[in-house]
């Protein structure tokens, strides 16, 4: 039989792998352009180019993720509240599990299914909004968001994968702004629990780097004397650049020397950030969990699209149609799913120091390991305010280029 009677044959199935070519190959270009600008500081590029992007429904999580965290960059914090919202409305829905495309995920890869992200980065879309709420001193609002980051750090909801520090810290300070003390405390005491070289206050929330001795029968027990302050700063320091599609790992990997921030107020230093997640190493622990399933539902897809091949070859009665549908299927189509949230930074900090009474603006100095320069932020906004503590967040990304500058 020659092969333009098998691919005859396979008309109908050609459609359908057509359809599966071009879902998986062929659909994030806008998602990719926006990311490559918001890294750029094209910042309103990066937006408008996601306003009216075309991606398919399975990506459309992935699209309110990347675009609400552009948004957040610009200082839209409304805009950007709603994006993750309903990021976090159709994960919800998700937790349904659709038939038809676990069913198409068997036979095609994993990428047909809709984006539902690590359990780090459901969490993180809940960490983000309060990020927004806290901007605009709606504190209730953030206590709302740090009741979901909670529970999406339940066992039952995250299983055994990893959590992170960061996460139940901006839940306990966001608790501790409603006057919720007992629970930021518990939160608190969380965060200071998966740290290795920090400790947090459960009464302050402020950070120390923790004494290498284990000799203490509590970590309050080790804690430095407080001194009291009439005023502080909480600043959530973000740097770097999450894990993207081509990033892989092996056993050898190393994380590498982290990236501090310095606050100062007019030339004067008043503190440090701490770091408490990088997302590179969450990645890295959720991959290396979900490794042993993806190989064996990887090895038993492999083998269903043998069985298909085989099928269509005896029916055809042509080996040239089998293994067309093999090259299609396993050489084309079996390609791992490396979907990820890829505007979210890689080092999640807080700086929590003393400052001046009437606190109207200050400096973030992004240091790398060794202490050098390597971005100077200036910060009038946003800052918060709750009686004696001011709020405020920011990000190691290049200033906004002025459209002229794009052109």
């Amino acid at each position: 039989m020659s092969l333009r009677r098998a691919i005859a044959h396979l008309s109908a199935a050609g459609c359908f792998i057509l359809a599966a070519l071009v879902l998986c190959g062929c659909r994030t270009p806008a998602l990719q352009a926006a990311r490559y600008q918001f890294y750029a500081g094209q910042y309103e590029k990066a937006e408008e180019r996601l306003v009216d992007a075309k991606v398919p429904e399975i990506d459309r999580v992935l699209l309110l993720m990347e675009r609400g965290m552009i948004r957040q960059a610009t200082g839209k914090y409304e805009e950007s509240s709603s994006d993750f919202i309903a990021a976090a409305d159709l994960l919800e829905k998700l937790q349904t599990y659709s038939v038809s495309k676990g069913a198409a995920s068997l036979v095609v890869n994993d990428g047909v299914q809709s984006f539902r992200g690590t359990p780090f980065e459901r969490t993180y879309v809940h960490v983000f909004t309060a990020i927004n709420h806290l901007s605009v001193a709606n504190w209730d609002n953030a206590a709302v968001e740090a009741r979901r980051i909670i529970k999406s750090l339940d066992p039952s909801v995250k299983s055994d994968y990893p959590e992170d520090a960061f996460s139940r810290y901006m839940a306990g300070f966001c608790l501790s702004m409603i006057d919720d003390d007992s629970n930021a405390a518990l939160q608190y005491r969380l965060a200071s629990g998966i740290l290795d070289q920090y400790i947090v206050s459960p009464d302050t929330g402020r950070i120390y780097p923790r004494p290498a001795t284990n000799d203490a029968p509590n970590q309050e027990a080790i804690l430095p004397p407080e001194e009291r302050w009439s005023h502080e700063l909480v600043c959530f320091v973000f740097m770097g650049r999450s894990p993207g599609s081509s990033d892989v790992w092996n056993e050898r990997w190393n994380p590498g020397r982290t990236m501090y921030a310095e606050i100062q107020h007019k030339g004067k230093v008043l503190g440090r950030s701490y770091n408490l997640a990088d997302t590179f190493e969450l990645a890295f622990t959720t991959a290396e969990m979900e490794a042993a399933r993806k190989v064996a539902k990887t090895v038993g897809r492999v083998i269903l699209k043998e069985v298909i091949a085989d099928a269509v070859e005896n029916q055809t009665d042509s080996a040239a149609a089998g293994e067309l549908m093999r090259f299609i299927l396993i050489g084309l189509l079996e390609q791992p799913d490396l979907r990820r949230w890829e505007t979210l930074p890689r080092w999640l900090q807080v700086a929590r120091v003393p400052c001046p009474p009437e606190l109207e603006s200050f400096d973030v100095v992004f240091k790398n390991a060794a202490g050098a320069t390597v971005r100077t932020v200036h910060v009038e906004k946003p800052i918060t305010r709750r009686r004696n503590t001011f709020i405020s967040f920011s990000r190691d990304l290049p200033p906004p280029q002025n459209s002229a500058d794009t052109k």
